[in-house]
């Protein structure tokens, strides 16, 4: 399992030198109390994230602007990993589980996700976000 219980951390490396450390980044960078400088530094400037049950599609400013605005995340695990190599570029899939605090007086709100996200390789040789695409996960019937 990649990221479970994922604790924030001050400092993180903002570049893996391979798929698991770019997630590992990515999971840990939403967890910290200001995120957007760690995830833009994950994300390729031309990454495509596609979200939400109304179909969002967002480049990296948007997205950005609206993650900031639903609360701080405070834990993100994923299940169910599976990585696809293709040449210089990996694909990961897995089930996701966010707490994220829409209200900061109450408990964390959990959601449930499928989540793609496509790595490619960087100009500084790590791995970037090129492609988020999330669905949530909504109960069985």
């Amino acid at each position: 399992m990649l990221g479970s219980r994922n604790a924030p951390r001050a400092a993180y490396p903002i570049t893996g030198a391979t798929v698991e450390e770019a997630e590992a980044a990515w999971l840990a960078a939403q967890t910290l109390p200001d995120p957007e400088q760690s995830l833009r530094a994950l994300m390729h400037p031309d990454c495509v994230i596609v979200h939400s049950a109304v179909g969002h599609i967002h480049g990296v400013d948007d997205w950005l602007r609206y993650a900031a605005r639903l609360g701080r995340t405070s834990q993100v695990d994923t299940y169910d990993v599976t990585v696809q190599r293709f040449g210089p570029t990996a694909v990961v899939s897995c089930l996701q589980e966010m707490r994220v605090a829409f209200v900061p007086e109450l408990s964390p709100f959990v959601i449930q996700a499928a989540v793609s996200r496509v790595w490619v390789a960087g100009e500084s040789g790590g791995l970037q976000l090129a492609h988020l695409q999330m669905a949530r996960r909504l109960p069985p019937g």
